[in-house]
């Protein structure tokens, strides 16, 4: 029967002590690594300057197990904080940690791809733009009292005679938690975008059809392929700069809104909850 393998159980911490106790307490390796509980041929490899497993780099990557850890750690801190980094940011940021190592800084085209994919934690998604002061504010206290008002005066309003309506535009892919339940909010001033949109969801959730605002004059037949063809029914409209103004949201108004949220009681009361953007207001 063969002999089973003998595991041994320590931590960094122990062999760090045990380190110690040979540079600087005067032990031999053997004494060192029999006080301590450390294999003894591992020890004398640590001596010798190599490093722990997680600390060695694989063949075909170029960050040890840690940092590619840390690495991910640093971007769900980010993401946290507002600023999830995209695909080229990773990528500097890597290529700036291979020359503070005094390696060769190019990396693989799809480096990142592959990183992430190695990941269970990390995906890469849609970041949605949202100006800081909106950002920083969004707390609990502030939740708390927004519901308590709007169950205070308005609760007798039907939820499905409620509609939430906003208007952003469209960002670009970022990387942040895989978990699906988390959006990837950006703090910043909103991007200028050729392309806007509105949308409109009721408080029990049905979706009114969205309004795409393109940037130009008038609208443009090879805007419009086959690919199209599936959200024919979808509000489209022009505006100079790309974004909603007193006119599209009138347009909106009549032609969305108005059919759309007709209450079966013509009795009830509708109630339509937006920001104070100029011409929303209007």
């Amino acid at each position: 029967m063969p002999r089973s393998r003998l595991r041994w159980k320590y931590t960094e911490d122990d062999m760090a002590e045990v380190i110690l106790d040979v540079t600087d307490n005067g032990f031999s390796p053997p004494q060192a690594a029999h006080r301590q509980g450390v294999p003894r041929r591992t020890l004398i490899d640590r001596l010798h300057g190599r490093g722990a497993v997680k600390e060695q780099i694989h063949p075909h990557r170029r960050l040890s197990k840690s940092q590619e850890d840390r690495l991910a750690f640093w971007i769900l801190r980010q993401e946290s904080l507002g600023y999830a980094p995209s695909h080229s940011q990773i990528r500097a940021c890597v290529m700036g940690l291979l020359r503070q190592q005094g390696e060769h800084p190019d990396l693989g085209r799809n480096w990142v791809n592959k990183f992430i994919s190695r990941r269970a934690d990390l995906k890469t998604k849609m970041g949605r733009r949202q100006e800081a002061k909106r950002f920083d504010s969004f707390t609990p206290r502030a939740v708390h009292w927004y519901f308590d008002i709007r169950e205070g005066q308005y609760g007798w309003i039907k939820p499905e005679n409620t509609v939430n309506v906003d208007e952003g535009g469209l960002d670009s892919l970022v990387v942040g938690s895989a978990d699906p339940k988390r959006k990837a909010f950006l703090k910043g001033p909103q991007t200028r975008n050729w392309t806007s949109f509105i949308e409109a969801v009721t408080a029990d959730g049905r979706a009114l059809v969205p309004g795409i605002i393109f940037k130009g004059k008038e609208l443009q037949k090879q805007w419009f392929l086959d690919e199209f063809k599936q959200i024919a029914d979808w509000y489209y409209i022009t505006s100079p700069n790309g974004w909603t103004d007193d006119h599209i949201g009138i347009e909106w108004l009549k032609r969305v809104y108005l059919p759309q949220t007709t209450p079966a009681d013509e009795s009830d009361a509708r109630l339509i909850i937006l920001d104070g953007h100029g011409s929303h207001a209007t």
